[in-house]
């Protein structure tokens, strides 16, 4: 009798796909706590009782709260700038790939990552080297911003009297959002982030196209 040869269709097996299921429960909880205490309050005991875990078998995985707050960090960071790199590489034109980025955007704030999106919103006190990964996402992110608006202003399609100030005017509206949604959620995350980017959009010269 021959041997079942293993699979070789480059799927995960099932036991990489509970341990990419355990970090993902992880790193959920761990973020909720984070936003909404901080970094000094984050207790990993009691991360690892919310998940029925031992602290043993979350240092398995994390072996340290900077490591698993520089992953929260990450999960966020990642898939947001993800995101955004799609949008940029797209064949839509400047302006409506600037709609598209607004409304990724507004959608991670409201509905796909809010409580990921306050670790960068808020001062939840964290270290040095949190701070400073931090720092690298924001700057891709808005670097990544910067390049749709600035191949906007070249093609015409795209017009500011000074481009900074656009720009930050931006930024600082989409990141208002949290503080007032959640107490006025008079629409969807889906229709508000139509209506926040058609309404930003008139800052780089009009409506909508």
């Amino acid at each position: 009798m021959t041997s079942p040869l293993p699979a070789t269709d480059g799927a995960p097996s099932r036991a990489n796909r509970r341990r990419a299921k355990r970090i993902d429960d992880i790193l959920r909880i761990a973020t909720s706590l984070l936003a909404e205490r901080g970094y000094a309050a984050t207790n990993l005991d009691e991360i690892a009782e919310a998940l029925d875990l031992s602290k043993a078998s979350l240092y398995h995985y994390f072996p340290s709260k900077e490591d698993l707050i520089l992953a929260c960090l990450d999960r966020i960071g990642d898939e947001t700038n993800r995101q955004l790199r799609t949008v940029v590489a797209s064949p839509l034109s400047p302006r409506n790939r600037l709609r598209a980025a607004v409304r990724a955007q507004v959608l991670v704030l409201t509905r796909d990552q809010p409580a990921g999106a306050a670790l960068y919103l808020r001062d939840v006190g964290l270290p040095e080297t949190a701070r400073e990964r931090l720092r690298t996402f924001v700057e891709q992110h808005d670097q990544l911003f910067r390049s749709i608006i600035e191949e906007g202003i070249q093609a015409g399609d795209l017009h500011v009297v000074d481009l900074t100030v656009a720009r930050l005017l931006m930024h600082g509206a989409i990141n208002f959002i949290p503080s007032w949604y959640k107490q006025n959620r008079r629409m969807s995350p889906e229709r508000l982030a139509d209506v926040v980017a058609d309404t930003l959009l008139q800052i780089f010269g009009g409506g909508a196209s």
